[in-house]
């Protein structure tokens, strides 16, 4: 008798809440999850292009806090890569960090390879996180019709987007298959469909309108030291160069905290600068937020 093959193990789908608590992907204050909002550039040098010299990467410093151990961020073009040349003020100046996101620039009508790598900050080795979410944001084109933009991930077990989102889905071989998915190879490109513009931007990950929902990504990756993205912008009627922004937990898939905008500052009290950023520790924000929330007036 010829044994029946194994059925794969089905891979935990971030479409289940439980399956997100079960994993603490939301629970930021353990220091288990990605987080950009307090990590700092170290280095910015991508591809060669600067503004930096010295290795040829881009490091986010302590986007995970495990333990007493803090991992770096790497990350490093494995194709040509070409920013945006034409503004004096834009291009690589804009790779980093704003606001909670990461930010890599692309110039349009290219594309590149990038890896993402985690490396122990001590010791500069590759080490592997536990499972964590990583979010694609503002996924839409420029005006001219022919215009788009994509996202291909390889590496992942599970990704979500929104029942109306405008992006369109096709499978890298047969990378949304349930034993792809299940090994933590799953592939796919994510294809933007919509016009948009500065406007319609989120300003943190902790807090997406619903267009904002809609033209977002995101990715679940468990036992991944590293994981590779091509980033592509074509069609575009104008040369210009276009900012890719992404973080680790969202509100995507996490819920929205109370942040410091909702909370009310009394008399003589002005709100802080960062208040979108800050969390509440009521929720909603009570009187125990005042001072993490506001200041006092000179």
């Amino acid at each position: 008798m010829i044994p029946r093959q194994a059925r794969p193990t089905r891979s935990p789908s971030i479409d289940d809440q439980r399956s997100v608590e079960q994993m603490q992907l939301c629970e930021s204050r353990f220091g288990q999850t990605m987080d950009l909002s307090q990590a700092t550039v170290s280095h910015s040098n991508l591809g060669g292009a600067g503004p930096d010299g010295g290795p040829e990467t881009l490091v986010y410093s302590g986007v995970f806090h495990v333990h007493e151990q803090v991992i770096d961020l790497v990350v490093s073009a494995t194709s040509p890569y070409t920013p945006n040349l034409l503004n004096a003020n834009g291009g690589v100046l804009h790779n980093g960090l704003h606001g909670g996101f990461g930010v890599i620039n692309v110039a349009c009508d290219g594309s590149v390879d990038l890896l993402f790598t985690f490396v122990d900050q001590a010791t500069g080795a590759a080490t592997t996180p536990p499972p964590f979410l990583f979010t694609w944001f503002d996924s839409d084109h420029g005006m001219a019709h022919e215009s788009r933009e994509s996202i291909t991930a390889n590496g992942f077990s599970s990704y979500h987007i929104t029942d109306m989102s405008s992006l369109d889905i096709v499978e890298v071989g047969e990378g949304l298959s349930e034993l792809a998915l299940a090994e933590g190879e799953g592939s796919a490109t994510f294809t933007s469909t919509m016009r948009g513009g500065k406007v319609d931007n989120p300003t943190t990950p902790l807090h997406l309108t619903r267009l904002q929902a809609d033209r977002t990504l995101a990715l679940l990756f468990t036992g991944k030291s590293s994981f590779s993205v091509t980033l592509s912008e074509t069609g575009y009627a104008n040369p210009q160069g276009r900012n890719f922004y992404f973080s680790g937990t969202s509100a995507l898939i996490c819920p929205d905290d109370a942040r410091c905008t909702s909370f009310q500052c009394p008399e003589n009290f002005t709100r802080r600068m960062d208040a979108e950023f800050r969390v509440c520790t009521a929720k909603p924000c009570a009187e125990v937020d005042l001072e993490n929330c506001c200041y006092a007036d000179a």
